[in-house]
């Protein structure tokens, strides 16, 4: 006796027990298919059918499976289609994610702790204030996450991870392996990353501000071309390779780092940099107004064409660092040491440089018109063998040790010069009109164009380098001007 059944009444045993049980599967929640089908053996057709249900519930609803406060704990959801899903709340302890597709997903408060993200795709996915405790996310893409604002990773695996244009800001990475990860385009303002290891971690066209970066380990790290007021990294464990080229970040503060770093037109007036160590950094065309440097060791480093005006450098090292064509107006120098340095073209109009140790320095062609360089005493202020030729010292105010300096051709109109030494100097081709020379040593200096009025008063070696090639009225004029100072000195000065 037959029975008619219905369409599918001629189909075989096996294929009426799927029709069955997909039947069956069809009428429980999205939860109970998706944790029934994570248990099947067959994985190739338990992802044709979480697909199935997923593309039929978007083409119903427009959003995919009702997950929210499912448990799934412990189970294997990997590969499963889950576009759009909604899995708010949803417990996914030791849950495995692995290559999943939940782009567009909302993921509200799930509970995460050892959860496995491998390759998993969470494009454009809203995260609010997710907790990824000790999850992996090795080489997911989180691409153009919509919101994942306050969230947390601690502890989590995220190798080659991919958050480009992802909407971090106030997020807490502590302690996770983020190598090569990628935050391009990224919006993390307000985010702290701590105890994290981010070797050639990329945060290209990232907005940092109010970022603090704090014991990474940030070697090839590129920060290129991002953009933030106040990002703030401290104490990191290397940045050798270090790239922040081009990014223009006000108020950055490096505290305690050491390594080599590029960042050529970098733009970070009002910086912060204290207790580091940026040798051989490149800096060039860098913007650094109004920049605070506290012992800052910048030897060699390359600052040709930098902007410095009205920075403040203390305690530095700046020993063999080009600075040519460098701005310093206002720059306030103390206390640092520059030996070799170049400053071919600076300039430093009103430059104040005091107790420093510029010995063997180019500054020829150097703006320092109304500059003050003085050390108390004034051989602690050091320009001995320095070369000037040719440089602006204007209205400029020095009290230095100069032995063996070359000023040849060197403008020095109202200069004032006091108690300093210019023994052997070469001063040739100088015209010191109306300047001003107290205890100033010039034995053995080379002078030739030495032209009243001028003031001098107890300068040893003055007038026998006047006596040299010099026509005879420079020497006459000071020989009659001491005859008059002499006369009406009461006592020392």
């Amino acid at each position: 006796m037959s029975q008619t059944i219905g369409a599918d009444s001629e189909c075989t045993a096996n294929e009426g027990a799927e029709h069955w049980s997909e039947s069956k599967n069809n009428l429980s929640s999205d939860g109970e298919f998706v944790r029934y089908w994570s248990r099947a053996s067959d994985r190739l057709r338990a992802v044709a059918a979480v697909g199935r249900r997923t593309e039929e519930a978007i083409r119903r609803t427009g959003i995919g499976l009702q997950l929210s406060s499912e448990n799934f704990n412990g189970h294997d959801l990997s590969e499963f289609p889950l576009r759009r899903c909604t899995l708010n709340r949803a417990q996914l302890y030791g849950a495995k994610l692995d290559r999943a597709d939940l782009s567009e997903a909302n993921l509200i408060c799930p509970g995460l702790e050892r959860a496995s993200f491998r390759g998993a795709k969470l494009d454009f996915a809203y995260m609010h204030a997710i907790a990824a405790q000790v999850c992996n996310f090795d080489d997911a893409s989180l691409r153009s996450v919509i919101d994942a604002t306050g969230s947390l990773f601690h502890g989590c695996s995220m190798k080659r991870t991919r958050f480009d244009n992802a909407m971090l800001s106030g997020l807490l990475v502590y302690q996770c392996d983020a190598s090569d990860a990628v935050f391009d385009g990224a919006e993390l303002q307000g985010s702290t990353i701590n105890e994290s290891f981010l070797p050639s971690a990329s945060f290209r066209f990232a907005k940092l501000s109010q970022v603090t970066i704090t014991k990474a380990h940030l070697a090839a790290c590129s920060f290129f071309q991002s953009k933030g007021d106040c990002l703030s990294i401290v104490r990191p464990t290397s940045v050798d390779g270090l790239v922040l080229e081009g990014a223009h970040l006000p108020y950055l503060r490096l505290s305690k780092v050491s390594g080599r770093i590029t960042a050529r037109a970098l733009s970070a007036p009002f910086a912060d940099v204290h207790l580091s160590n940026l040798s051989s950094a490149e800096l060039e065309q860098a913007d650094l107004t109004e920049a605070r440097l506290l012992s800052v060791s910048l030897s060699d480093a390359n600052l040709v064409g930098a902007v410095l005006n009205g920075a403040s450098i203390h305690s530095c090292q700046l020993d063999g660092a080009d600075l040519s064509r460098a701005s310093g107006e206002s720059i306030s120098i103390t206390e640092s040491t520059m030996r070799a340095a170049k400053f071919t073209g600076f300039r430093g109009r009103c430059a104040f440089v005091r107790d420093c140790d510029l010995e063997h320095a180019d500054l020829s062609q150097a703006y320092l018109y109304r500059s003050m360089m003085t050390g108390d005493p004034p051989q602690s202020m050091a320009l001995d063998h320095a070369n000037l030729e040719g440089s602006n010292l204007v209205q400029a105010y020095l009290a230095a040790g100069m032995t063996d300096s070359n000023l040849e051709a060197t403008r020095v109109a109202y200069i004032r010069m006091n108690q300093s030494s210019l023994r052997d100097a070469n001063l040739s081709g100088i015209s010191p009109f109306q300047a001003s020379f107290v205890k100033v040593d010039f034995s053995g200096a080379k002078i030739t164009t030495f032209e009243p009025p001028f003031f001098a008063d107890r300068c040893p070696g003055l007038q026998s380098a006047l006596k040299g090639d010099q026509p005879r009225e420079p020497s006459s004029y000071l020989a009659e001007f001491s005859s008059l100072i002499r006369s009406g000195r009461e006592g020392s000065t």
